[in-house]
């Protein structure tokens, strides 16, 4: 379970890129596996400069994008706490916690960590999420440290050299927009054993359901 950050990376107008492969758990929008997440910067209609994700994620579009100049930071977080109720929370512990072998505990347990990009614009937004990876906190902390470098420490530095200050691409000036990978798209045999895992998971949540009431 991991993170695996690309290279150091610019598109063709030498604007920051950063890719990368991350693992996921049973809970994410693919299931379980491994995918590529891209961000990096074009363009809108306007010639304003946009940051913009592409990749599966549990909340928001598979591909985004929102004003570069109003990224205001990056903040890991867990799934735990985006994605879930109190309620279902509840029913989680009581499956794990009555489950007597380290499959059912398994199946009951989201340790996925989330990316997420907050965006001010006179007051703060939703924010954008990036990833679903299951991964350790470090690997979170190094792709915060990448993406906070390219994407805000260094922004400044890119629009002077590149735009002349300015957060529009120059109309004078083509553009060569970065080709993000596309959709993965799983083999039939782990589609069927994601589907097996999903109706087993199921069963157990209403296991634990059953055992919640009859108490």
């Amino acid at each position: 379970m991991a993170i695996r950050l690309d290279p150091d990376a610019v598109d063709a107008q030498g604007l920051p890129v950063v890719t990368w492969e991350e693992d996921r758990n049973l809970f994410a929008p693919d299931g379980f596996g491994r995918v590529r997440v891209s961000c990096f910067i074009r363009p809108g209609e306007d010639g304003v400069l946009q940051f913009v994700s592409v990749g599966s994620v549990r909340h928001g579009a598979y591909e985004e994008a929102r004003p570069w100049h109003l990224l205001h930071s990056f903040a890991g977080s867990t799934a735990e706490q985006h994605y879930y109720s109190a309620s279902e929370r509840v029913l989680r512990d009581v499956m794990a916690n009555k489950s007597k072998s380290g499959a059912g505990r398994l199946l009951a347990s989201d340790g996925a960590h989330v990316m997420l990009a907050n965006f001010i614009d006179g007051r703060p937004s939703v924010p954008m999420h990036l990833n679903c990876a299951e991964c350790a906190p470090v690997e979170m902390a190094l792709l915060h440290d990448r993406l906070h470098r390219e994407f805000i420490a260094r922004r400044d530095d890119f629009v002077r050299e590149k735009c002349d200050g300015q957060y529009a691409w120059p109309k004078d000036k083509p553009f060569a927009a970065f080709a993000a990978p596309p959709p993965a798209v799983l083999p039939p045999s782990l589609s069927r054993v994601i589907d097996l895992s999903i109706v087993a998971l199921l069963g157990l949540m209403g296991l634990g359901l059953y055992w919640l009431t009859a108490r």
